[in-house]
């Protein structure tokens, strides 16, 4: 077992799909079946950090995953993981996986990737990836991209098409690519003192630009070290839709 801990933000009042937390997922509520993925991987400790009795309802009877009640105000997943880190005094150099509470196939091995890519890194934080396999991807904002060095330190993240391919991408009929392309994985392992100082940093011009969090690291001069996978995930579930689409996986599986 690892010395990290999984931290699992779930907010009842989604605005795009009220109780989305409690919505059945193979019968499961979601935010269970995400602590029963987190479970899987060597964390030394799965978190769920609410801001609803009903979802801790939800989670009665789970005794290796522990509750932590976080405000409603909270703007996003880290002010919740901040409240968290402070309120069960969690240690600043404590590594911290942070994994969104709509992930219900969430791959584990994807957890223990990110987590011990940051025990090994010298960086703020880490995050993952894979190679995009075709245009649209490139091209579709839904789709964020990621450019690193030859470190694997981050240099952009964008919903842009980057690297631009200049000679292949102003031809009308684009078939093919010529250069690698990464798909960014919303999957982030931090220490407790980065998401502390994340959390009190203001946004920043980037961030509001793209709608992206991360971008708030980098243009603050901090570092993001990023490993890539063979395995893609499953997207999360943020319209009823895609709940049926999870639903219809589960049921083939």
């Amino acid at each position: 077992m690892s010395n990290y801990i999984v931290a699992i933000p779930a907010r009842y009042a989604s605005t795009r799909f009220p109780g989305k937390p409690l919505v059945l997922v193979g019968g499961i509520p979601m935010i269970k079946r995400v602590c029963m993925q987190a479970l899987k991987s060597d964390a030394k400790e799965v978190v769920a950090c609410i801001d609803d009795e009903r979802v801790e309802s939800a989670l009665a009877g789970m005794d290796k995953v522990k509750v932590c009640m976080t405000s409603q105000d909270c703007k996003c997943g880290t002010d919740r993981l901040a409240q968290m880190i402070e309120k069960l005094n969690i240690d600043e150099n404590t590594i911290i996986v942070n994994v969104q509470g709509d992930e219900p196939l969430i791959n584990p091995e994807h957890i223990r990737q990110v987590a011990h890519l940051l025990e090994e890194s010298n960086a703020d934080m880490s995050t993952l990836c894979f190679k995009i396999d075709n245009v649209k991807d490139v091209f579709d904002p839904n789709c964020v991209k990621v450019v690193f060095d030859k470190n694997n330190m981050a240099m952009y993240f964008s919903r842009a098409p980057i690297p631009y391919e200049r000679e292949n991408f102003r031809n009308k009929d684009i078939s093919s690519l010529e250069f690698e392309h990464y798909h960014h994985i919303g999957i982030y392992a931090y220490r407790a003192k980065t998401v502390l100082n994340y959390s009190k940093m203001p946004q920043v011009t980037l961030e509001k630009c793209e709608s992206l969090e991360q971008l708030r690291l980098l243009q603050n001069g901090m570092s993001i070290v990023v490993g890539v996978t063979d395995n893609p995930p499953e997207t999360g579930v943020d319209t009823p839709e895609d709940l049926e689409r999870i639903n219809s996986i589960l049921k083939n599986l």
